[in-house]
């Protein structure tokens, strides 16, 4: 046995950070006994469930016996920790003041780092606690006669959530399945111990739709590339009726149980998931509603009976019922241009980026639409993601914006090749982690990484690990479960280096 031996992480390897009101690009995170007070974290309580009772009746064979035939699962109470704060000379301590407003701490680990690098200086994980909101304070002993103790005041917090980032690693899959580009992949995030099919926490179901070749030569349709192992092992699914002298795919998202589809030619793909197996079955192509002249060019699913369409000309299409078609929202009333991509808040927000920089929004779950007050370019739309009805994120061009006003006005965030290229896809699995797609004019793909809700940005390890070298990441995907699974798994569809073969990456962080 070596007498240095460090194996265990002990807390020496940690540090502290705080972010004030919260996780946003407007929002700097703070180093504890630097450019705020020194901090301890302590009494960290994480609920998993409120409980688990028994439900028993009378065993059916046996006087006096019981079967048990249910557990009675309660939610779980909030996370709670408490915050030690130290007083620093010079001002007043932040503490001493109302805290109001929920705020973020950040617990980074490593060894042989400097740990006051946040996007850089951590090794192992980094801890986030989100949305802090301090129930009480103990202020301690204020004075003595005799003893020279710290002053230290004692927060009580209460936290919407705990959960670890760590390095996100990724992969290749699917290269024997996969011939031509990657349009779009997507994760079925069923949550199941096994009683209901495959063992998932939400990473296992993943599947990606290939480019189409055309009708000449060596005509490849578009397929389907999956895999039921969270990417250690792929297949390949036809998707029947496909035409390949007109449909191209546009996406692939995933409605109730069904995987669907969007084609070029003003219409949907839809095929039911074995609920046992993952195994997509026979797709069937819905076209009605569409209006011929205003095709589809980009969907969002809100949940299994609220699909938004953004189309040609400022049509917007809404469907309650994938099986059966879709009806106009918005015959282009708030514009006439082609609105390229749309997301949504999964409330009541629905925004539309399109060509010459067109923002359009509803804030009413589509019942009408509008211009956002401001346009942050006047390039055309290639991402959009939305968090709240507030605060949403814009690609266009080679440039990133967000705005915190639902649009009255827009900041503009400086990366490394901002202003050239092209950024493809934006996406944010929790209020902390985002990512965001971005190619040279070479072209070469870089993948960014924020786990602070947009305030810093990272494309270099320890966050991005074993990126490969290669040409476009279209789109990007995480499972919409558990924020730490959601967090530190990652899935990109794109365009090899080669320009000519797709390419389909799976990043995940390391678990023991």
């Amino acid at each position: 046995m070596t007498i240095n031996a460090d194996e265990l992480i002990t807390q020496k390897h940690k540090r502290n950070f705080i972010q004030f009101n919260g996780a946003s690009p407007a929002n700097p995170v703070k180093y504890a006994g630097q450019n705020a007070q020194y901090m301890a974290i302590e009494g960290v309580t994480l609920p998993e469930t409120g409980g688990a009772d028994p439900i028993w009746v009378h065993d059916p064979r046996q006087v006096g016996r019981y079967k048990l035939v249910a557990r009675q699962i309660s939610a779980p109470d909030l996370a709670s920790a408490t915050l030690l704060m130290h007083e620093k000379h010079g001002s007043i301590p932040r503490q001493l003041l109302t805290m109001g407003c929920r705020f973020n701490l950040y617990e980074v680990t490593g060894n042989c780092e400097d740990l006051s690098d946040f996007l850089n200086g951590w090794s192992d994980y980094v801890l986030i606690y989100s949305g802090a909101l301090v129930d009480s304070k103990d202020l301690g002993s204020r004075t003595s006669w005799d003893s020279d103790d710290a002053m230290e005041d004692s927060l009580s917090l209460t936290l919407d959530d705990i959960y670890p980032v760590g390095s996100i690693s990724f992969g290749e899959g699917a290269t024997t399945q996969v011939d031509l580009e990657v349009i779009d992949i997507v994760y079925h995030s069923k949550f199941s111990c096994g009683e209901c099919g495959i063992v998932s926490d939400g990473t296992q179901l993943i599947y990606g739709v290939t480019k189409d070749s055309g009708s000449g030569s060596p005509g490849m349709p578009s397929e389907i590339v999956y895999s039921l192992d969270g990417g250690a092992n792929w297949f390949q699914a036809n998707i029947a009726g496909w035409t390949s002298a007109s449909d191209q795919p546009l996406a692939i998202d995933i409605v109730g149980n069904y995987l669907v589809v969007l084609s070029s030619n003003g219409a949907y793909f839809y095929a039911a998931i074995n609920t046992s197996t993952g195994v997509p079955g026979t797709f069937t192509k819905v076209s009605s509603g569409f209006d011929g002249s205003h095709k589809p060019l980009d969907m969002f699913v809100s949940n299994s009976t609220e699909v938004w369409f953004s189309a040609e000309d400022g049509y917007v299409y809404f469907s309650d019922n994938i099986t059966a078609g879709v009806e106009v929202k918005s015959a282009g009333s708030a514009t006439s241009a082609d609105l390229t991509r749309i997301h949504g808040d999964k409330n009541d927000t629905i925004v539309c980026f399109g060509v010459g920089g067109v923002v359009i929004k509803s804030i009413n779950r589509g019942l009408t639409w509008a211009t956002t007050t401001t346009s942050p370019s006047a390039d055309d739309g290639t991402a959009v993601c939305v968090l709240t009805s507030k605060r949403f994120w814009l690609g266009s061009g080679g440039h990133l914006y967000y705005t915190l006003d639902g649009g009255e006005s827009w900041v503009e965030v400086a990366f490394s090749g901002s202003g050239a290229g092209v950024l493809y896809d934006i996406i944010f699995p929790t209020a902390e982690v985002g990512w965001f797609s971005h190619s040279t004019a070479t072209p070469t793909a870089r993948i960014f990484g924020t786990f602070n809700g947009g305030a810093d940005w990272t494309m270099t390890a320890p966050r991005v690990m074993n990126l490969p070298v290669f040409d476009y990441a279209h789109r990007l995907a995480f499972p919409d479960t558990f924020a730490g699974v959601a967090a530190n798994n990652l899935a990109v569809a794109g365009l090899a280096g080669n320009a000519t073969d797709g390419i389909i990456l799976v990043g995940t962080a390391t678990k023991l």
